[in-house]
């Protein structure tokens, strides 16, 4: 009956998703990672829910690709979840080219809306904020799960603010790339591969036993957070990764 895909560099998004596909039991539906999935090879079903983090007030690259490889006629309606630090104003527009793609597929959209969750990069917010932003979202997924079930269609009314954040916020992904071009490894790696294999974007190869670090990086942080030694971050935007990375088994029981 329902199909959900996720993309969850640093495991919010996922977490969200498998307790959303609980509330309307998961154990008739498809849970897929974004990154992992051929749109090609999908099975047909009524309602597919898509849970993606929010990269600079608008969904990630990785996201963007993913719908407009999305085949037409897959599904009968599409919900779309976003995962940011702030549910507010800031991220309403964070959907709109998702929006427009799934659109000119004539895809019908029901659900479209954000979740609060821990701030993943720059600053950490303090525990007892990200406890509290956590159960919050749970609270929310109830309401989420009514809404689907009950068929509810979100009526989108975007102030310019948001629309002009968004805006701006394309400017990520470009600056994302020169971000990837900072990051290597340091003594302490063990040519493990996690990093090269689980890259959404293919960014990273291995060279000699090392991870190799190209220009299509966007910034997610699964490489620097996933890596079993922390032997990766950047040159020089140290301040954009949390300095003693994201966990968030810090903050829940799964």
């Amino acid at each position: 009956m329902y199909t959900f895909i996720y993309y969850s560099p640093t495991g919010n998004a996922k977490y969200l998703t498998k307790k959303l596909a609980q509330l309307l039991d998961g154990t008739n539906s498809d849970i897929l990672p974004m990154e992992f999935s051929d749109p090609e090879k999908l099975t047909p079903n009524k309602h597919l829910v898509i849970v993606y983090p929010v990269h600079g007030f608008n969904a990630p690259r990785t996201v963007k690709r993913f719908v407009k490889n999305l085949p037409q006629e897959l599904y009968n309606v599409v919900s779309l979840i976003a995962v940011g630090c702030t549910d507010n104003w800031m991220n309403a527009a964070v959907s709109s080219d998702l929006r427009k793609e799934l659109n000119k597929k004539a895809y019908s959209i029901a659900l479209d809306t954000t979740l609060a969750m821990p701030l993943t990069f720059i600053a950490n917010f303090p525990d007892e904020l990200n406890f509290k932003l956590i159960a919050k979202a749970e609270e929310n997924l109830k309401e989420i799960s009514q809404a689907i079930v009950g068929e509810k269609v979100t009526v989108r009314n975007i102030e310019f603010k948001s629309k002009l954040l968004n805006f701006i916020g394309k400017a990520e992904s470009p600056a994302a790339r020169v971000f990837g071009l900072e990051l290597h490894s340091n003594k302490s790696c063990d040519s493990c591969g996690t990093c090269w294999t689980n890259c959404p974007e293919m960014n990273i190869t291995e060279k000699n036993g090392n991870p190799s670090f190209g220009f299509n990086c966007s910034m997610c942080m699964r490489c620097i957070y996933n890596c079993p030694q922390s032997a990766i971050s950047p040159r020089f935007s140290k301040f954009i990764p949390l300095r003693n990375g994201y966990k968030l088994s810090k903050y829940i029981k799964e």
